[in-house]
């Protein structure tokens, strides 16, 4: 495996690791406290970001990397590196956190659908959120005309905002990794089918904004043209 591989996988791990584990442990530290959680998650990727995003670019979400991928920034392998390394990232850290307190706590920390959501509505909530996380990726981080050093905090303060607005109801995933090692783990399954669609939905949908709407078109001609070029 190419040096370049594996300090993007170990950087894509760790980040996802610093976001599960800080996650869990705040989500029960804090009662469920909205405000607390929410702050939790944000800073946790935040720093992470700031710290890991000259390695591997700092995705540490697949449905960022899906969005990526659409855009042909990233390319199928290095892809699927990535997200074998965030879903890692995310069961080790569900296991170090049960380990240390149990089973329970990695349960109660794990994104799940409230009582009186619908699961179809579950994921349209976690598509729109994650569709701004993966949107504010791409204008800050990709598009070449934003100033270099916001796009930390511009991706950690979305993933407040977006746990503010939908955590009541879905958790507040955005973000399949969030939600599959501390599933996995703790063995709460009830908000799979938002954590999982909705985040990679939300991918697909600010690649597409950016791509066929936002994007300026000389450089859209150009990615088109390096992807032709690709293929053959």
């Amino acid at each position: 495996m190419p040096d370049t591989w594996v300090r993007n996988a170990v950087a894509e791990a760790v980040g996802v690791f610093a976001l599960c584990f800080v996650g869990i442990l705040a989500i029960t530290g804090s009662g469920g406290d909205l405000t607390a959680v929410a702050l939790a998650h944000g800073l946790a990727i935040a720093v992470m970001v700031a710290a890991l995003g000259h390695v591997s670019g700092g995705h540490f979400n697949p449905a960022i990397t899906l969005g990526l991928l659409l855009g042909r920034k990233i390319d199928l392998p290095m892809a699927a590196v990535y997200w074998a390394a965030q879903l890692l990232g995310g069961l080790l850290a569900a296991i170090v956190v049960a380990l240390a307190t149990s089973r329970d706590v990695v349960a109660f920390g794990t994104p799940t659908l409230a009582d009186d959501v619908n699961p179809v509505w579950g994921i349209v909530l976690e598509l729109v959120a994650t569709f701004f996380l993966v949107l504010v990726v791409y204008g800050t981080v990709v598009d070449r005309r934003a100033p270099v050093s916001v796009y930390p905090f511009a991706i950690g303060l979305t993933i407040t905002a977006g746990i503010f607005a939908i955590g009541a109801w879905t958790g507040g995933a955005l973000n399949p990794a969030r939600g599959f090692g501390p599933a996995l783990v703790g063995g709460e399954w009830g908000g799979t089918v938002a954590w999982l669609f909705g985040p990679l939905l939300g991918g697909i949908a600010a690649w597409a904004l950016h791509a066929y709407v936002l994007m300026p078109r000389a450089e859209a001609e150009s990615v088109a043209e390096s992807g032709r070029r690709d293929e053959v």
